[in-house]
């Protein structure tokens, strides 16, 4: 079915705080392009969030790229999490304009579009209709479907299990059902002790660290030819509730080199980067932190469009 473009629309004045937050976000910028594209795309989700919230579903902001700086500086993503349903992409329209941009780097892991027409002021906006899917880069705004239809058309999605992250306390005993296996259980003895060899003899990372809790977990990379890379985590008490946490990333077969380009980026609690590292002729990638027991953080290994995250509680 085809929108009317002058059918039901949600309308608001945008709040002052998500301007606040728009413009925190958009210093993180350094080039001026970027940083007004940061800004508009988060009052976007904002705005976005705020309909689907009056209309009793709720989001998370927090596990959405759009909320990650470091996402925000490598792509131009919109994009807001609903809980157990998946990723809708929040674009945005100016008033007068006939069309509306959705880079192609969006056009998959979205279970639809949701168009939000700003003033030109941005003081205000309304969300005037959505998209199932997207085939072009400028979609007519001719063929958006009325946001009255949304709600439905959203719960009628396949609701998904929800990936709770791993807990690293529970490492210290065996657990075979584990996704993360002991380097023993996911490599043949020479290779699992070649393996340790190398991280001991990488710049002394791993010297400090203990051999007790260290897990390992095989992710494939679809835009590498589906190359296999080992994540390696190894966690150590130091004091009561306090941890030492090393990470490696490696290629699987140990002596060739990462993928140039992949970058690994550490995520706090907060949703802050606060470690990055990209490969270049490289074998591994290791950082080495402390975090307390109870603690959330996450991994994310992206190469080009294609982005793996990992998340943890210690």
């Amino acid at each position: 079915m085809i929108a009317d473009r002058n059918a039901e629309v949600f309308q608001t004045i945008v709040p002052l705080k998500y301007h606040v937050k728009a413009e925190n976000f958009s210093r993180y910028q350094c080039q001026k392009e970027k940083a007004k594209q940061v800004y508009v795309n988060t009052l976007t989700v904002l705005s976005a969030s705020l309909y689907l919230n009056s209309i009793g579903w709720s989001t998370s902001l927090e596990e959405s790229d759009s909320w990650n700086p470091a996402l925000q500086t490598m792509m131009n993503v919109a994009d807001l999490v609903i809980p157990s349903y998946g990723k809708v992409e929040c674009r945005f329209v100016l008033k007068g304009n006939e069309t509306v941009n959705i880079p192609p780097e969006v056009w998959s892991e979205r279970i639809g579009y949701l168009i939000v027409e700003f003033d030109a002021s941005l003081e205000s906006c309304n969300i005037i209709g959505f998209l199932r899917r997207v085939t072009r880069e400028n979609m007519p705004l001719s063929h958006l479907e009325a946001i009255a239809d949304f709600p439905v058309y959203l719960s009628q999605q396949k609701r998904t299990e929800t990936i709770q992250p791993a807990t690293l306390n529970t490492w210290f005993s065996d657990d075979p059902n584990c996704q993360w296996k002991q380097l023993d259980r996911l490599f043949e003895p020479s290779k699992a002790m070649n393996l340790r060899s190398m991280l001991k003899t990488n710049e002394g990372v791993t010297d400090r660290l203990s051999q007790e809790a260290q897990r390992v977990k095989i992710i494939r990379l679809k835009t590498a030819d589906n190359l296999a890379i080992a994540l390696i985590l190894n966690i150590r008490p130091v004091e009561e509730q306090e941890y030492d946490i090393s990470l490696t990333v490696c290629n699987s077969q140990l002596s060739e080199l990462l993928p140039n380009g992949l970058e690994m980026i550490v995520i706090d609690c907060n949703s802050f980067p606060v470690m990055i590292a990209q490969a270049n002729q490289t074998e591994t990638i290791e950082f080495c932190f402390g975090g307390k027991l109870e603690e959330k953080f996450s991994v994310e290994l992206a190469l080009d469009e294609e982005i793996i995250v990992e998340s943890f509680i210690i």
